[in-house]
């Protein structure tokens, strides 16, 4: 049974990964030599300290120059919606066309395009993203098979840049990395090591995975350094979470769609120019994020057509996001639910490790 059902996903992958693009590219004027995204997993950003959290987790993204989006919300609350329409173009009966995406976009425009994941290829959850995936000039899978196989970390992935920086072409590069980051349960991801402790373990080493990610970020940002191009990176998580059993000892964070901050998650970008940090203040939705890879990356398109200044304080029109159901909700009519530290926040060194 099993193995059926592997053998399903892999042909509904294999059906999703040969239908044919239909981009019409108007434009190419890409300003960089590399166009960098990195894929982040169930960061909510008031848990990230770069964006107002209340902990000092993300060094990095603190302190280096670049733009910050302080109110970004994803397009739905689950991975596989949430990507599905971020990256790729949405028709007008509101369903992703996975074909036409950011990789088959930065290929027609002539960009030279890696993908390399830390998530599974072939789990009910993985299949449509790995199929986006699947159309990348150069793909690396670490998860052989679904998205729990193997314990891989974040950090294996780097091993994978300089092949993509030492490739001798003439040609942009689009390099995507689809990260575990902080996904439940977030001990497993940190393997018991958390840097203060807030709450109770779990919650602890949740914080500390958004330090692996600020982490991960800064050794990418170096390689992209060393190689002496001009690059861009911009990073963003698929979807917040929200807790459960809040102020018991067993309090935990999990996938939901009933809050604000199930939505609300960090979008950065910095670039090798950069001279200062900025943050946008202004609304922005990941159901625009097409419109956003097509001003950042140069590649204009008759199927984008922007309607605003993405990197901008220019006011975008009211945004919806996607529930479970995938019903289109209003954003504004959700309730809060607020990262509250119930207990004293005591230091830690990572070196310590969580008893579960």
């Amino acid at each position: 049974l099993i193995n059926m059902t592997v053998n399903r996903e892999h042909e509904r992958m294999q059906q999703l990964a040969t239908l044919q693009d239909n981009w019409h590219v108007t434009a190419v004027t890409p300003t960089q030599q590399l166009y960098v995204v990195v894929i982040g997993e169930s960061a909510r950003r008031d848990a990230l300290g770069a964006f107002g959290g209340q902990w000092d987790n993300t060094p990095f993204m603190s302190r280096v120059n670049g733009v910050r989006f302080q109110n970004y919300l994803a397009a739905a609350s689950s991975t596989l919606q949430s990507l599905g329409l971020t990256l790729t173009l949405v028709g007008e009966d509101g369903q992703p066309q996975y074909q036409n995406n950011i990789v088959t976009l930065a290929k027609r425009a002539g960009f030279h395009t890696y993908w390399f994941s830390n998530q599974g290829q072939l789990g009910n959850y993985d299949t449509a993203i790995a199929s986006i995936a699947k159309r990348a000039d150069n793909v690396r899978f670490m998860k052989e098979g679904n998205f729990f196989s193997q314990d891989t970390q974040d950090t294996d992935l780097l091993k994978f840049t300089n092949d993509a920086l030492g490739d001798e072409s003439d040609a942009p590069k689009l390099i995507v990395y689809h990260l575990m980051g902080s996904h439940p349960k977030a001990c497993e991801r940190t393997h018991n090591q958390y840097a203060t402790f807030v709450n109770n373990e779990e919650i602890s080493c949740y914080l500390y995975s958004i330090t692996q990610t600020d982490n991960f970020l800064a050794s990418l940002y170096q390689q992209l350094q060393h190689s002496g191009q001009r690059f861009s990176m911009l990073y963003f998580s698929d979807h917040g979470l929200s807790f459960n059993e809040r102020g018991t000892r067993s309090e935990y964070l999990s996938h939901n769609d009933q809050f604000q901050q199930n939505y609300q998650v960090p979008l950065w970008i910095t670039s090798s120019g950069d001279t200062r940090q900025r943050d946008i203040e202004a609304v922005r939705s990941a159901n625009d994020f097409m419109s956003l890879f097509s001003q950042w990356s140069g590649i204009r398109t008759q199927e984008v057509v922007p309607k605003y200044r993405f990197i901008s304080e220019q006011k975008a029109p009211s945004i919806h996001v996607t529930n479970f159901a995938l019903a289109k909700i209003d954003y504004e009519e959700l309730p809060q639910d607020p990262f509250v530290s119930g207990a004293t926040t005591q230091p830690n060194t990572p070196s310590q490790t969580a008893q579960r």
